[in-house]
This record gives C-alpha cells, structure tokens and sequence, in this order.
C-alpha cells in the first residue's frame, strides 16, 4: 500500500523517446516522431521491483507497468473489474450477508510473462507474503483485518473477516493498494522476498515487461504480448531516473522529455508556455496539514492548537504558493473523498482570536513581539521534508504568520528519506509541529490517520492523536458497505476531527500532468497517473500546438 497515507509524493515524469547508445549514460533528443516508444523520466529509482517492498509513487509506477491487480478505480472513481470478473458487493453475492466473507472469481486465460496461467494460488501466496514476518513491508493495513483465505478451486479466492471492513474491497488487491499479486510458481519456494532475484528480473503479468534495468541510469519496459487485454499500443516505455525537478522542467522546456506527471504547481505559469502540449490538473486524494504533536505539552491543549491554526491565512497562502492550483477550502475532502462534508471545517483566519487565546493559556505579549509563560519563550519547531518547493513555501509562509502572534516557529528540514524512515523523527515523535503533502486512498476510511492503534510508529497517526468516540464512529462507518450510511458516519467524523485540531488541513492538491498532445487514451489519475498506461497509443504526423490547459472536476459517481 502507498502511505497511503503517507506518501504518494514527488512526481513520475512522462517523456518523449530518447535514443541511448550502447554503454553510454548521456542521453540524447530524437527528432523523429514515428518511433512508437515514450520516455517516462522517474523521481527515483527503485530499490527493488517488487512492489511490496516499496511505497509512494515509485510502487504505484512498477505496479501499474507489471503487474495487475484484482480490481481498480477508472477516472471516474468507480471501482471495475481487473484480474477478478467483476467487483464483490452484496448485490451480487460476492460480499456475505453478514460482511465478513468476500469472494472473488477470477477471469480465466490471465498469463504471467512466461505463460504460466495467473491463478487463485498466486493470489493465496502473495497475501501470505505480505502478511509474513520475514518480509520487510512498510505496513499492512487491511491485510492484517483477515482471518483466513481459501482458494476453493483455481479461479476462486474467498477471504474471512474479524468484522465487517468495506474499505476491504479496494485494498485488498485493489486500487487504493500498491500491492499487486505476485507469481507463486516462482517466488513460492523462498522464505523471504526481501533479497531474491526475481527483485531485480521479475516476472508480471501487466502491459509491460521489464526489458533492462541499468542501474544508476534507467528501466526499459516493452510490451507484453499475453497481457490479458492485449499487446499495448506503445511498444516501448523507458524510464531514466532524473532526481532534480528543476531538471525535469527544464528538459520539458528545451524538448529532452515531451511530458511529466505530478508537477510542482510552483511552475505551472512556466508549464503554461509549452506548445503541443495538454496540461490536464485534477484534484486528487493528496492534502497538506500540519499535524500538531499531541504528546507535546505545550500542543495539548485545544485553545493552543486552535490559536496556532487561527493566526494561519491558508486561503491567500495557498493560492499564493500555488498560483490558485490547489484548493485551500477543501483539505478534507483530499482525505475524505466522496465522504466529504464542506461545512466540516470552519475555521477562517482571525489573528485577534488567535492572540486572545493564546493570552488565555498564559502566554503574554512582549513590548518586542515575543509570547513569554513562567520564564520560558514560546518558540516552536514545524519539521517538513526537503524536495518540494511548494511545502518549503509552505512551511516559511505557516512561521511567518505564527510570528505576526508572537510565536517564534523554527524551521526544520529533514531530506525525504530521513524524515520518513521507521526511525526517523516522525515516527518516533521528535517533532512538535510537522507539515507534510499526504496521499490517502479513494475510499474515505480515515483510521490509518486518527484512530488510536494507528499512532506512529505503530501506524501514520503522526499527531499521536486518541478519541475513543472518533474510535467507534471509524468501526461503524468502515463496517457498513451502504455508501450514503457511510457519507453520513464521516461527516460526523470530520466535524469531531475540526473541534479536536490534531491536524490543521491547508489545502487539497491537484495532480498537474503535462503530457503531448499526440498521446491518445490518457486517463485523469486518480491515484496513478499509470493507471490507463496499458490503453495508452501514440498519434503521429500532428505539428505542434499551443499548450492547453484542462481542469478536471473530482470524480463524483459511485463505484460499481
């Protein structure tokens, strides 16, 4: 799974084709248009390509090219059929009475690469896998809900619950899941998947294969010829590892790449300039907040939360920073999706109030700004990961309106690496207040953020925050696979959420892909810009255009 909750971050670039000579890094623009290849420059290269050992938008990538899923999202937020013939609800039987088994039937004639038939064994293997101690996953969310699987014959997987959990669905497998299924016939006999082989030369089953992966420098994927759909269009997809987002801007001007996913809405204005080019924005399930460390003394009292998040102007900070891309009225609904309630969180910018409270908890203003109580300066540190522009604006933007109240906030940054990690300052709660970009699921189960056994380091509840009631109200609402009770249930959680203040929600981001006008069936992303790449073809023989801009409205129609 994505941190799903943490983590979706830094963007997958989409390029045009760049011809590589044999044993030579440098990498050199192509004037022919008839190649029918696409160069998709990466963040990042991949430790490993199996997707379970990895998380954020480089495990959305690998899954989306090689592997498949038992089901997905479309464009529209409905959630169709993959590997499975259709998607288990209670209408159809897939989904029991009671809520605690879920059957899924399989289609038949799905093959690995190596024409092995993709069977309910594979799918038996790769949850027990993620479930194995021996494995080094970033977490387990949802899988660990199961209490049993049965593969009752080769193209019937039945999973047992504790509880009813309908967010079950979609993760397991699913869409709102990086974890795709893995081959038994070859990974079958290993105790541990943390160091085989197969990590560097896997075997898939999705629309690509992996061709050459040169280490420091690219992947080179072709098409796969038994990809249960087809043969993809584009025959060819490289991916060289460009680390820079400056670079990848700049390549994009000069025509070293012709697209990229997952832009920094800084440089939308400059994105703007590119002829032949669409720029397709689309609010996705990716919000900004800043979350107040509960366990802190000085944050635990609600008037100071609420003091702090008052004396912040999101909406002109964040229209400011990112040039009216991203939405600062809507941070929950990044996190809440369908369930989004707009009254939910009311609070507007008012630094009277904010100084009134802070007088009330004893912080007194000085002749030279400063807040002082029994001695001690109110100073504060936001902790926030470097390589994004946008959340270092941010991040300056938050300290200097703490400052217009007399609160002194220190920046601290931490690279992405370092922040993030299992022993790192997050997870271990060497923080007072923290500003990241987090990338949720589509569905709007909300316990991986506040429910109590989800406290970091135990799970992404990076604010340490506890309510009991919001407990029982995330049970009920995940329990219930009829979605107006569920909209109804998380409403009321979000208005618990904006009394309590564990979190401040910035602003909702939209995803910014530029992508050349000659690339037919791109899709909107909803929570990979991969998703559609298997339909993806490439029209040749059209000049260059002006670029365009289109704005994409979040998916409003129910799954299927």
């Amino acid at each position: 799974m994505s941190r799903a909750r943490a983590a979706r971050l830094a963007g997958v670039l989409l390029c045009s084709l760049v011809l590589l000579s044999a044993g030579c890094a440098k990498r050199e623009r192509t004037t022919s248009v008839q190649i029918n290849a696409l160069t998709v420059a990466l963040p990042q290269e991949p430790a490993s390509l199996d997707p379970l050992l990895l998380e954020g938008p480089i495990a959305y990538a690998v899954s989306e090219l090689l592997y498949s899923y038992l089901t997905n999202y479309d464009s529209a937020g409905n959630m169709v059929p993959d590997v499975a013939m259709q998607v288990p609800t209670p209408q159809n039987g897939g989904v029991s009475r009671d809520g605690r088994r879920i059957t899924f039937h399989l289609r038949r004639g799905v093959q690995w690469q190596d024409g092995a038939p993709l069977t309910a064994r594979d799918i038996v293997f790769t949850y027990r896998a993620i479930m194995s101690p021996n494995n080094a996953l970033p977490e387990r969310y949802g899988y660990d809900k199961i209490t049993s699987i049965a593969a009752p014959d080769p193209y019937t997987v039945v999973i047992s619950l504790r509880q009813p959990f309908s967010p079950i669905v979609p993760l397991f497998f699913g869409g709102d899941s990086n974890y795709p299924i893995l081959p038994e016939h070859v990974l079958g006999a290993y105790a541990s998947i943390n160091k085989v082989a197969f990590n560097e030369a896997p075997i898939g089953s999705g629309p690509y294969t992996l061709a050459a992966w040169r280490h420091g420098e690219r992947l080179e994927l072709q098409a796969n010829p038994r990809y249960y759909r087809g043969r993809p269009a584009i025959a060819r997809v490289v991916l060289p590892f460009i680390h820079d987002p400056s670079t990848t801007v700049n390549q994009l001007l000069t025509g070293e790449i012709d697209s990229a996913f997952s832009l920094d809405a800084s440089r939308i204005t400059l994105l703007r300039t590119l002829p032949g080019h669409r720029i397709v924005i689309t609010p996705i399930p990716y919000f900004y907040a800043v979350a107040f460390n509960m366990e802190e003394p000085v944050l635990r009292s609600n008037n100071m939360r609420r003091a702090l998040a008052l004396a912040v102007d999101r909406d002109t900070i964040v229209r400011k920073v990112s040039h009216a891309v991203y939405d600062p009225r809507t941070g929950l609904r990044g996190l809440f999706t369908w369930a989004f309630d707009p009254n939910a969180d009311r609070l507007r910018y008012n630094p009277r109030v904010a100084a009134e409270l802070l007088e009330c908890e004893g912080w007194t203003l000085k002749p030279d700004g400063t807040r002082w109580k029994g001695g001690r300066r109110l100073q504060l540190q936001l902790a926030f990961p470097a390589g994004s522009d946008i959340t270092a604006q941010l991040a300056t933007a938050v300290a200097a309106a703490e400052s217009a109240i007399g609160v002194d906030v220190v920046l601290k940054r931490y690279s992405r690496e370092v922040y993030m990690a299992n022993d790192g300052p997050i997870n271990q709660g060497r923080f007072q207040m923290q500003l990241y970009d987090y990338h949720s699921n589509y569905d709007p189960d909300a316990a991986w953020m506040f429910a109590c056994d989800q406290r970091s380091p135990n799970g992404f509840n990076d604010a340490r925050y506890c309510n009991h009631a919001v407990d029982v109200a995330l049970n009920r609402a995940s329990e219930s696979f009829d979605r107006p009770a569920r909209r109804i249930a998380y409403a009321g959680i979000q208005q618990r959420i904006s009394a309590d203040l564990p979190y401040f929600f910035l602003a909702q981001a939209s995803e910014i892909d530029v992508i050349p006008s000659r690339l037919a069936h791109y899709e909107q992303p909803l929570l990979s810009p991969f998703n559609s790449v298997g339909r993806w073809s490439l029209r040749f023989g059209r000049g260059a255009r002006a670029a365009r801009v289109t704005w994409t409205a979040p998916p409003k129609k129910r799954r299927s």
